[in-house]
């Protein structure tokens, strides 16, 4: 690893670095480590300072990461390429963005204590981005590499991916603290698919690391052990973080500089795919029962333009199937955008694979694989909507604590009345009212009442109404 011999980044220039081995990037901390800031006053994380804040358009903000791209140590002849998050760069989905301009700068050397010290450099274009399978992109800055190693600035080599249970580090920070970049320590394990709808990732991993909030995608997740880049921060999960491998990169430059179309290289070919008539287009529906009795399913009814001369298809209940050619339709005339084929008869998450092709022939390669577009879609069983799910408990002092409990998409709201025992009809649709808030108590005084409940699904179709009778505490 090649670290920065100066105390400061200004005093870099001109100076050689030397070799240093280190065994622990993580100085030490626990397995499983709250942030941690980090300073670089004295040089003591340069190898760090290729981590940098991007700013973007609109005051947003992400992380991305210098990449080393020197064939050998010491020949930097191309220019200076950056990592991030795709949907730092563009949200759309079934786009693989090739080229294309981005209005953004990066800061470096981003530490807690080098606010005086961090060089600004703009980015000059987007080389690649995707948010279809892999939300992932690669800039090109408005600098030459050689150029930011003279001022001390010092690239991350892409790593090879790691197994489960791996030492992994994450270099990042939020924009709500502006302190410069924090060091968590975590336990990495992969993550075979994450759905964000419209969008849907392929082949994540997922980290117990803690300090990623807003402005922290993109933050680099290190193999602990070697520093080594092994995938960008892509969102929140619910204890963790979710990250996208950045291995696709590898095989995509040559001497110092990025080639797409290298036999090497994975990612390419892409298309470019729009949704047309969005308005008529269910990403939930429901199973139903024809005159036989059967169970019957609808159809994708998937309208689109792609920008490919032709395209195939299929239909998946795993969306990592999207990437293995088997079960494709042969190829299609890209002038008939619309997929009306039905879906399995059956109740869940289903998925619509799509691929633009060039010819009749193409298929299997594996960058045109892995830029697979899957379209996400969910079925509800046939027949009535779920019963209402209504939870009453008791206070000490004898008021009602009523829960509706929600499980979307088979109930996302629900719609309730109240009255006198001898005098309330659940089965007369007057007097329902929108229910605001899940939980709500009534007051012991106010009791017995009869309570009706309506489940509501996310179809907005209703379910048979509930009664539940609310009794004093003491009955």
């Amino acid at each position: 690893m090649n670290i920065s011999c100066t105390a400061g980044l200004a005093l870099a220039l001109g100076c050689l670095p030397m070799t240093v081995t280190a065994t622990d990037y993580g100085q030490g901390l626990p397995a499983r480590a709250t942030p941690h800031v980090l300073n670089n006053s004295q040089g003591e994380n340069a190898h760090w300072s290729g981590i940098g804040r991007l700013q973007l358009p609109d005051q947003r903000q992400c992380i991305a990461s210098l990449l080393d791209t020197r064939s050998e140590p010491g020949q930097a002849t191309g220019p200076a390429y950056v990592v991030t998050a795709g949907h730092c760069a563009s949200k759309r989905n079934g786009a693989i963005v090739q080229d294309a301009p981005l209005e953004a700068s990066l800061v470096f050397n981003f530490f807690a204590d080098t606010e005086g010290e961090r060089p600004t450099v703009a980015v000059r274009r987007i080389v690649w981005s995707s948010m279809q399978g892999s939300d992932l992109a690669l800039l090109e800055l408005d600098a030459r590499l050689e150029q930011l190693l003279a001022q001390g600035i010092q690239p991350l080599a892409l790593g090879p991916a790691a197994a489960d249970g791996s030492a992994v580090l994450m270099v990042g920070e939020t924009t709500a603290s502006d302190r410069g970049l924090r060091l968590s320590t975590c336990t990495q394990q992969s993550l075979p698919w994450l759905m964000e709808a419209p969008w849907i990732w392929r082949n994540l991993t997922q980290n117990d690391c803690t300090g990623a909030g807003e402005g922290a995608s993109g933050s680099p997740v290190l193999e602990r052990g070697s520093n080594a880049l092994l995938s960008v921060v892509n969102s929140l999960l619910d204890e963790g973080v979710a990250a996208v491998p950045v291995q696709r990169l590898q095989g995509c430059f040559a001497a110092g500089h990025v080639i797409p179309d290298l036999p090497s290289c994975t990612l390419l070919p892409g298309f470019q795919l729009t949704q047309t008539e969005v308005d008529t287009f269910k990403a939930l529906d429901r199973l139903q029962v024809n005159d036989q009795g059967q169970i019957t399913a609808p159809t994708w009814n998937f309208n689109f333009t792609i920008d490919t001369p032709r395209y195939r298809f299929k239909s998946v209940d795993d969306p990592l199937a999207c990437e293995a050619p088997a079960g494709y339709s042969g190829s299609i005339d890209s002038e008939i955008g619309l997929i009306q084929a039905p879906l399995e008869a059956q109740a869940g998450w289903q998925f619509l694979c799509v691929v633009g092709v060039d010819s009749a022939e193409q298929l299997s390669w594996p960058g045109l694989m892995a830029n697979a577009l899957s379209v996400p879609m969910q079925l509800l069983p046939a027949g009535p909507v779920a019963a209402p799910k209504v939870q009453v408990d008791y206070k000490p002092n004898g008021d009602a604590v009523v829960n509706w409990v929600t499980d979307p998409p088979h109930i996302v709201r629900y719609r309730a009345k109240r009255g006198a025992p001898e005098t309330t009809d659940c089965a007369d649709p007057r007097g329902y009212g929108p229910v605001p808030h899940e939980r709500f108590v009534f007051k012991a005084n106010r009791l017995p009442l009869t309570l009706c409940t309506i489940a509501i699904d996310g179809l907005r179709e209703s379910s048979a109404p509930r009664t539940d009778v609310i009794a004093r505490a003491d009955n």
